[in-house]
């Protein structure tokens, strides 16, 4: 995808959002209902929220720096999928194996067999991508926001540095600017 796209963004009380089709997300549970709750039982046509700066920013326009990042992310937008889905599909296994360990047997019906790394997709779904306004050499910090089928009180959170993830949590960890700006301060 390239940068050409140019998302309007909105201020919506605490932090600027635009809706926007980028059909490279497509696939992913659709994931636009409370807290991120499965809202169709239809795969995601990509249509992601951006957020930019999801804390700790003014309802001032977004600047030409700002704007950059928002791009970087564009323009990039297929490596910072194939991270999270890389890393899901990989310890996949490994986190059903813990929540059926942790929670019960019964969790298992949470966890669908997985057998390629885009079958990933049919068991989470993107919430949120977030912007930060923190950045190294031009390159933003990235937080993922996801809903999934075995967490859905806190659901997923990935925290990218570009597209190589920094932290992975409960869905705040796509949100918390200290967090961003502690692994900026450590890159």
């Amino acid at each position: 995808m390239s940068s050409t796209l140019s998302p309007t963004f909105q201020w919506s009380e605490f932090f600027w959002e635009a809706e926007v089709n980028l059909p490279e997300w497509a696939g992913f549970q659709e994931r636009n209902g409370p807290y991120g709750a499965l809202s169709s039982s239809e795969p995601s046509d990509g249509t992601i929220k951006i957020v930019f700066a999801p804390e700790g920013r003014d309802e001032g326009p977004i600047t030409t720096e700002e704007m950059e990042l928002i791009n970087w992310f564009l323009s990039n937008q297929s490596d910072v999928i194939g991270s999270i889905v890389g890393t899901l599909f990989l310890n996949y296994s490994s986190i059903r194996d813990n929540f059926i360990e942790e929670c019960g047997e019964e969790m298992a019906e949470y966890f669908p067999p997985v057998n390629l790394a885009d079958d990933i997709k049919s068991v989470v779904g993107v919430v949120s991508v977030n912007i930060h306004q923190v950045a190294k050499n031009g390159i933003p910090f990235i937080g993922v926001e996801m809903g999934c089928n075995w967490e859905e009180e806190h659901g997923l959170g990935f925290l990218l540095y570009g597209n190589k993830i920094v932290e992975v949590g409960g869905a705040d960890t796509a949100i918390l600017l200290w967090l961003a700006r502690q692994h900026a301060n450590e890159t």
